[in-house]
C-alpha cells in the first residue's frame, strides 16, 4: 500500500468511526481500535513503523501534547473550587494507591518482572479525558461529578505519564543510587519547568493576541506553535515534562479575563478529534497477529480486578474526609476508562525496553490495548445505567435558559415550569429580574455574553436557549454563544418584525438561533397581543379532540402554537423552518386570543 493511500485510510476511517460512534451513541474510541486492528494485524495493509520511520513517536508525543492543551482550555478554576478536596485527594492519594495496587496485580496476574508491574501500574494511573469526556457528554451528571472526573482525568494524564517516565528511566538505571536520584529529583524539577514554562508562554500568547500583535488569521496557527514549541522545550529541560507544561498553559489561557479565546477553543476541538481519530488507529495498526498470544486468563482477572477492586480503592481513600456523597463517590468509582495517553506511553517505552532485551517487554502493549478496550467496554455499558441508578444522570435535559425577562418570557416560563420544565431567565436589568422573581421564577442577574454569566449558570436539567428579547443583535449573538454549550440545534431566537419594503438578507445558520413559532411572530406583535389580552393557553391533543379541531375552534382568535411536550415530557419548539403537526397525547402551548 502506498504512503499516501495508508495516510488517506487513516484520516478517512477516524473520521467514518467517529461519525458511526455518535449515530449509534457508542465511545469512539472503541471503532478506532477496531478500525486499527483491521488495517494493521487483522489485514496486514498498514504499518505504522515502516510508514511514519523515527519520526512516529515524536509526532505521537506533540499530538497528545495538543490534545491535553485543549482540555486544559475546557477546565474552569471556579469549578475547581468548588470540588477541590475531592480532585486534590484523587490526583494525589488516587494515583498513588492506584499505582501500588495496580503495580502488585500485574505482578501476579500477568506474570511480569517487578520493575515491568510497577511501569505499567504508572501508566494505568492516567485516567483518559479523550475517553471520559465523551461519556460525560452522554451521561450528563448531576451536581460536581462532571467536573471532578473532568478534572481527575485531565490533570492525571500527564501527573501518570510523568510518573511513568521516572519508572522508565529508572528501570534503564546503571544502578540503585542512579535510579533512586531519577526518582526523586524528576518531580519537583517537572513541576517547575511545567508551571514556570506553562504560565509564561500562556502569558506571551494572551498578550500577543490581546495587543494584536499576530494578526487575526494567524492567532490560532501561532498559539498551536508556541504550544509545539514549549512541548519541545521543555522535554529538552526535563524528559516529558512537556505535557505538564501544555496542561499548565491551557489552564491558564482557558481562565484568564483579558482576551476571548472561542476561536481558539472551537480550532482546538477540531484539531483533537482529528488527532485522537488518528493517533488510535495509528497505534493500534502496530500490533502484530502474534501479539495477541500475550492476552492470556491472568489479562482478563487482571482487567476485573483493576476495575472492581483497584479503582473503588483509590476512589474511597481519596475522598475519605471530603463531605463527598456515597452516590457520587460510587459512580466515580465506577468510571475510569483508558485512553491515548496510555497507548502511546506504553507504545513508546515497550518498543524502547524491547530493543533493550528486557524480558518480558512484549506482554505491555497487547495488555494495556486489551486493559483500554475492556475498561471503555465496561465502563461505557454500565456508566449510563449506573447514573440513573444512583440518581444522577440528566441525559435528556428539557429546561430552557431564556435571555429577557420581559412579559411574553415570563408568561410562557410559568407555562413550562407548570408543565415540570425547569427555567432559568437571565437579564441585565435590575427591574427585570426582580418582576420575574416577584412571579416565582428562577433568575440570574447578569450580561448573558459575559464569560461570569455562563460560567455561573447551573447547567442540570437545561437544554435549550430561548432569546426572547426585542434585539435582534443580541438575540442572534447568545445564540452564537450557547450555541456552544446547548448545540445550534437548540438555540432559539424571536424573529425580525415582517416588512414587504426591506431587502431580503440570508444569515448562516451558525450566526443566528432558529427563528421561533412563525414568520410574523415577532417580540413586538407578541407582546402586543398579550397587552390585548393574549394568553397563553394549554390543550391536550386526544383522539376526541385533533389538532385541526383546535384550528377550527380558534379560528377567529389566532392561534398560534408556540410549543408541543410529548407524554414522556419531551419539549419541542415550533418554528419557522421545522412542521409539526401535534399527535394525540401531546401537549399543545400556544397564544391565544388578543387579536
Amino acid at each position: 500500500m502506498s504512503n499516501q493511500l495508508a495516510l488517506t485510510l487513516i484520516l478517512a476511517c477516524g473520521i467514518a468511526a467517529q461519525f458511526i460512534a455518535w449515530r449509534l451513541k457508542l465511545p469512539s474510541i472503541l471503532l478506532l481500535l477496531i478500525a486499527g486492528f483491521i488495517l494493521g494485524p487483522a489485514t496486514g495493509w498498514m504499518n505504522p513503523d515502516a510508514l511514519f520511520g523515527e519520526f512516529l513517536f515524536p509526532a505521537v508525543g506533540m499530538a497528545v501534547g495538543v490534545i491535553l492543551f485543549e482540555g486544559g482550555l475546557s477546565l474552569k478554576i471556579r469549578e475547581f473550587k468548588a470540588t477541590s478536596g475531592v480532585v486534590q485527594g484523587l490526583v494525589s492519594v488516587g494515583i498513588l494507591v492506584t499505582w501500588v495496587l495496580a503495580s502488585l496485580l500485574a505482578h501476579f496476574t500477568l506474570d511480569l518482572s517487578w520493575s515491568l508491574a510497577l511501569l505499567l501500574g504508572a501508566i494505568l494511573t492516567v485516567t483518559g479525558p479523550t475517553v471520559v469526556i465523551p461519556m460525560l457528554m452522554l451521561i450528563r451528571p448531576k451536581g460536581r461529578v462532571n467536573t471532578i472526573v473532568k478534572w481527575e482525568g485531565i490533570l492525571n494524564d500527564p501527573i501518570g505519564a510523568l510518573l511513568a517516565v521516572l519508572v522508565y528511566e529508572a528501570i534503564i538505571a546503571t544502578n540503585f543510587e542512579s535510579a533512586t536520584t531519577v526518582l526523586l529529583s524528576g518531580f519537583p524539577i517537572t513541576l517547575v519547568v511545567g508551571v514556570v514554562g506553562g504560565l509564561v508562554t500562556g502569558w506571551v500568547v494572551a498578550q500577543a493576541i490581546r495587543h494584536h500583535w499576530v494578526p487575526e488569521f494567524l492567532t490560532n496557527t501561532f498559539t498551536l506553535s508556541m504550544v509545539i514549541g514549549l512541548y519541545t522545550v521543555s522535554n529538552m529541560i526535563q524528559h516529558e515534562s512537556g505535557l505538564f507544561s501544555v496542561t499548565v498553559m491551557g489552564i491558564y489561557l482557558g481562565n484568564q479575563k483579558k482576551v476571548s479565546i472561542r476561536n481558539l477553543v472551537g480550532f482546538k476541538e477540531d484539531l483533537r478529534v482529528l488527532l485522537i481519530s488518528s493517533l488510535f488507529i495509528i497505534l493500534a495498526a502496530r500490533m502484530r497477529p502474534e501479539d495477541l498470544a500475550h492476552i492470556s486468563v491472568g489479562s482478563f482477572v487482571f482487567l476485573l480486578l483493576l476495575i472492581l477492586a483497584v479503582r473503588p480503592a483509590a476512589v474511597y481513600l481519596s475522598t475519605l474526609r471530603s463531605d463527598m456523597p456515597f452516590n457520587e463517590k460510587l459512580f466515580v468509582s465506577m468510571l475510569a476508562p483508558r485512553g491515548i495517553v496510555a497507548a502511546a506511553v506504553t507504545s513508546l517505552f515497550a518498543s524502547q525496553l524491547i530493543q533493550l532485551g528486557v524480558e518480558g517487554a512484549e506482554k505491555l502493549v497487547p495488555n494495556m490495548f486489551f486493559i483500554i478496550v475492556g475498561t471503555i467496554l465496561i465502563y461505557g455499558l454500565s456508566a449510563r445505567p449506573l447514573a440513573k441508578k444512583l440518581d444522577l444522570a440528566d441525559e435528556d435535559p428539557q429546561g430552557c435558559v431564556i435571555l429577557g425577562s420581559n412579559l411574553f418570557s415570563r408568561t410562557l416560563a410559568k407555562a413550562l415550569q407548570s408543565e415540570k420544565i425547569p427555567v432559568l431567565i437571565v437579564d441585565a436589568q435590575w427591574s427585570a429580574i426582580k418582576a420575574a422573581r416577584m412571579e416565582g421564577i428562577p433568575t440570574l442577574l447578569g450580561n448573558v455574553l459575559s464569560d461570569k454569566v455562563t460560567q455561573t449558570i447551573d447547567y442540570t436539567g437545561m437544554g435549550r436557549f430561548l432569546a426572547l428579547t426585542p434585539n435582534l443583535e443580541l438575540n442572534s449573538l447568545a445564540c452564537i454563544r450557547f450555541g456552544d454549550i446547548f448545540g445550534l440545534k437548540e438555540v432559539y431566537q424571536l424573529g425580525e418584525p415582517q416588512d414587504k419594503d426591506k431587502p431580503t438578507q440570508w444569515i448562516p445558520e451558525d450566526l443566528s438561533g432558529h427563528t421561533l413559532f412563525g414568520p410574523h411572530m415577532s417580540f413586538a406583535y407578541i407582546t402586543k397581543r398579550l397587552h390585548h389580552g393574549a394568553t397563553i393557553k394549554r390543550t391536550p391533543i386526544t383522539k376526541d379532540f385533533s389538532y385541526e379541531q383546535f384550528r377550527a375552534q380558534y379560528a377567529d382568535q389566532e392561534a398560534a402554537p408556540l410549543c408541543l411536550i410529548s407524554e414522556s415530557g419531551k419539549l419541542t419548539f415550533f418554528t419557522v423552518a421545522k412542521s409539526i403537526t401535534p399527535r394525540p397525547g401531546q401537549v399543545l402551548i400556544s397564544l391565544v386570543g388578543g387579536v
